[in-house]
């Protein structure tokens, strides 16, 4: 058995950091909610990283647009001061981002039981690696087991990054399991390599599909480490 974590939004909260700039930033200008505005802004962070892997949006313009795209989805506009400014608050409050309790629990039994185990993270090495940084993972995986997007060429649900991380493990792919938040990215990719998936829905969004890909979906992620439990002493 392998394990392959999902970082943003499974090991941690990534909401936290956008709450804190909304609060300070956004409040007042919108009556659309941080959560619905938190949502819409992850699935324009995935059309705007496609963008910017194929040359279309300069790296400097990302974050703008994105939050420009996320505003006009829900009604309203955010001019480039706004959007640097709640930049400025979101990137401060992720270097205070701390594991979920529960992923912490699963991380030690993973080590404790000696569980081969990864991340595969979207993104760049500047800010996946921050983020790992600031989340201490090393204490929980090696260096060389650390797999960002930006640095091996493939962006989930790229069936190639997952094959990347496949071959770097030496792991068939029906022993792999992928732990991730988002069904698009993470368990859709997991599926189309082979892979199983545990869709950490703790968002309770609507499956896409009329019958889920994930082997399991949990809303709960305290339920998480009983699952890994049983499947490790299959």
């Amino acid at each position: 058995m392998f394990v392959v974590f999902d970082v943003d939004d499974t090991m941690y909260d990534l909401m936290w950091p956008f709450q804190m700039a909304f609060e300070k930033i956004l409040v007042g200008k919108t009556d659309v909610s941080c959560e619905e505005l938190f949502c819409q802004s992850r699935i324009c962070s995935d059309i705007v990283l496609e963008k910017e892997k194929r040359g279309l949006i300069l790296p400097e313009d990302a974050f703008f647009r994105r939050m420009q795209m996320t505003c006009e989805e829900k009604g309203f506009g955010i001019t480039r001061e706004e959007s640097e400014a709640f930049e400025r608050e979101y990137r401060y409050h992720q270097t205070k981002i701390v594991l979920f309790d529960f992923m912490q629990e699963i991380l030690d039994y993973c080590r404790e039981q000696e569980i081969p185990r990864a991340v595969l993270t979207n993104g760049s090495r500047k800010s996946q690696g921050r983020k790992l940084e600031v989340l201490q993972v090393t204490q929980w995986f090696d260096e060389d087991k650390l797999f960002i997007s930006g640095e091996i060429g493939y962006h989930k649900p790229d069936v190639r990054a997952f094959q990347y991380i496949q071959d770097r493990l030496g792991a068939r792919g029906e022993d792999v399991w992928y732990i991730g938040d988002t069904y698009e990215n993470d368990i859709v990719g997991a599926n189309r390599a082979g892979w199983n998936s545990i869709w950490l829905n703790h968002r309770k969004r609507p499956c896409p599909d009329a019958v889920s890909l994930a082997d399991v979906e949990l809303e709960n992620g305290w339920e998480l480490l009983s699952v890994i439990q049983r499947l490790s002493i299959r």
